[in-house]
């Protein structure tokens, strides 16, 4: 029952309760629930270190600002979802101190210097923005600060760099600046009360219309929803954008234009559908690559911006779990709507988001793992101490154990012969798929044995240990894929998830070469499995030679077999088309008696697809009411 909770950490531990401590309670969570270890983790500090350690500060450019001075660079370390720009630009009108700014990049040096040069003597500020793309100038600029005496600088002078983080940034200049990072808030209570650290009091007061603050209050609020949907991976957006501040700027001054417009008009009501459309299409859609993600954002406009939010403490979410309701309040003082932002719960759920509950369990397992991988690569890598095995006698075992298991490689002659006895011959399209993955397999299976072979010779002292081997070393160790090896073959979360996928996807091809074509196709078995499901549109359209059938004019249909079929107990394959397996759904499950997408179950993330059929039709013919069309995504397995 422990197990099932949903904040199994706040729990009592059966058994164990009064004997654990608080670091103890976090590897008893880390082991039965990983999702929750962070959370665990944060009680544990809180309790350690105390509460400030585990909260989110707002940044203030002004109080960094007044900690420097004319020799200490600020230098903001970007990061997605965050860029200071706006607020530095926004401190130096503040301060009626003007501000020279390049972007760098090749040849950028040159206006710099001039900046830097015209800067440090008239009391101006330089923005050198993008410095990872012009490191060689950067120690340039730590001698300048260094070698430059005091009196030829002026007070007010001061350099502001923006940066990703790099690992030939000068370390000199790090040193002797301050360090700033502004990373994306994390969870809706701190994203809006970064917004309404920018929102002051003045910016409220620009238009008299009480719509106005309403709207202001929704954009922040819609602002931290797409910010924060990021965190869920594939299944938040299918490409991670990098919507930051300066989208919510523009959005709040086009809603600021539009309201004034509508007050000198003296209209009743904004104009819904360009207000949506400017914010879901041109603001946040100029960022948007993705077609089911501009779906996403369409709906998010239309959820909340229409008629019913002007209406005075308009519910945007009711939390059904706990009863908290998310509303917007109703003042015309600042502090009226940060005070409400504080008493927001810390912690969320994913429906707020239009995501099931189990979208918490993704976005915490892989925060978890994430913070693990760090905490595993930062260890100490030396020799191994007291009686256990040391960290190159664990390698040596582990390329031993899999040496003994690694597959043999296919052989050239054998296969071009037994592909000639495949029914059709070697250019069926679908024979040709099967050569071409027979070819890839065999560099896989090659490259590591060699890695493997090498590595047991370097640790024995034969050959030199370096580049790759080095590599390999600290992947297998730490029961990691080497680096070589993932850019020839598929992605794994583990070595050993990935060596049984190879061993299985050997075993696919070989009983195809040489026991003819199977009644089910494993597809996420295939190195290239759109190539796969284009043969299978070629063969197809062969067969309707005689209908005249042109290959540009055939697409691809499927349907889950109903009943829902097993591909173990398949009889025969389909007459045209193919079956395929190995399939998952992420964020909903298929229910056969129904025969159609339900809900999946609490804490079930991933549930199996039954055997799909799938062959090609003619675009015409092709069924279009009552169907989905899931993206399909390829995922560590």
């Amino acid at each position: 029952q422990w197990y099932d909770q949903e904040a199994p950490e706040m729990a009592k531990v059966p058994d164990y309760e009064d004997r654990l401590s608080k670091f103890e309670r976090m590897c008893v969570v880390k082991t039965f629930r990983e999702d929750r270890t962070l959370v665990a983790a944060a009680d544990y500090i809180s309790d350690a270190l105390g509460q400030r350690f585990v909260e989110s500060v707002p940044l203030s450019m002004e109080k960094a600002w007044q900690e420097s001075h004319k020799k200490c660079p600020l230098i903001c370390l970007l990061s997605p979802g965050s860029d200071p720009t706006k607020l530095i630009e926004d401190l130096a009108k503040k301060k009626k101190i003007k501000t020279l700014g390049v972007s760098m990049g090749q040849g950028q040096e040159v206006i710099a210097r001039k900046y830097m040069a015209t800067a440090s003597v008239e009391g101006q500020w330089v923005l050198l923005q993008n410095t990872h793309l012009g490191l060689g100038y950067l120690t340039e600029v730590e001698q300048f600060l260094s070698k430059t005496e005091d009196s030829a600088l002026h007070d007010d002078f001061r350099l502001w760099v923006t940066a990703e983080p790099h690992p030939q940034f000068p370390i000199g200049l790090l040193q002797m600046g301050i360090k700033i990072t502004n990373e994306a808030p994390v969870g809706m209570k701190a994203g809006l009360r970064a917004s309404y650290q920018w929102v002051n009091q003045d910016m409220l007061d620009v238009v008299s219309r009480q719509e106005w603050r309403q709207l202001l209050f929704v954009m922040c609020f819609l602002h931290s929803i797409v910010q924060e949907r990021r965190k869920f991976g594939p299944i938040g957006w299918n490409v991670p954008y990098e919507f930051n501040a300066s989208d919510l700027s523009a959005c709040t001054q086009f809603l600021q234009n539009h309201l004034l417009e509508m007050d000198a008009k003296k209209a009743p009501a904004p104009t819904w559908e360009t207000v949506r459309y400017m914010i879901s299409s041109i603001q946040y859609g100029g960022r948007i690559t993705d077609d089911f993600d501009q779906l996403l954002m369409d709906t998010y406009a239309e959820k909340y911006f229409h008629q019913g939010v002007l209406q005075p403490n308009y519910e945007l979410y009711k939390d059904d779990r706990s009863g908290f309701s998310y509303r917007v309040p109703d003042s015309t003082d600042i502090d009226a709507f940060r005070a409400a932002v504080e008493v927001l719960p810390g912690q969320e759920s994913p429906e707020i988001f239009g995501l099931h509950p189990n979208a918490d369990l993704t976005f915490r397992t892989l925060q978890v793992q994430e913070g693990m991988a760090t905490i595993l690569d930062t260890m100490p890598k030396g020799a191994g101490t007291g009686g256990g095995l040391s960290r190159e006698e664990t390698v040596d075992h582990i390329c031993e154990d899999l040496l003994s298991k690694i597959p043999p490689l296919f052989d050239k002659e054998e296969v071009r012969d037994r592909l000639k006895k495949l029914p059709g011959g070697p250019t069926q399209p679908l024979t040709v798929h099967l050569r071409q993955e027979i070819d890839r397999m065999n560099i896989i299976i090659k490259l590591a044995t060699t890695t493997l072979q090498n590595l047991r010779l370097a640790i024995a002292g034969t050959i030199a240990l370096s580049g790759n081997l080095i590599d390999a070393v600290d992947a297998l160790f730490m029961a990691r894929i080497p680096e070589a090896w993932l850019k020839k073959s598929w992605e794994a979360a583990t070595l050993g998830n990935w060596f049984s996928g190879l061993l299985q996807r050997q075993d696919q091809l070989a009983r195809w070469l040489t026991m003819g074509r199977p009644r089910a196709y494993w597809l996420t078995g295939f190195f290239n499995p759109q190539g796969f499901l284009t043969a299978m549109k070629q063969e197809v359209n062969r067969k309707h030679a005689a209908d005249k059938w042109a290959l540009d004019d055939v697409v691809m249909t499927s349907e889950v077999t109903h009943p829902p079929k097993e591909f173990e107990t398949l009889k025969e394959s389909p007459a045209e088309g193919v079956y395929i397996y190995g399939l998952f759904l992420d964020g909903c499950a298929w229910s056969g008696r129904e025969n159609k997408l339900v809900d999946p179950e609490p804490k079930k993330l991933y549930c199996p697809l039954p055997v799909l059929y799938v062959t090609g039709v003619q675009a015409k013919d092709k069924k279009r009411g009552g169907i989905y069309e899931a993206p399909s995504y390829r995922v560590k397995s």
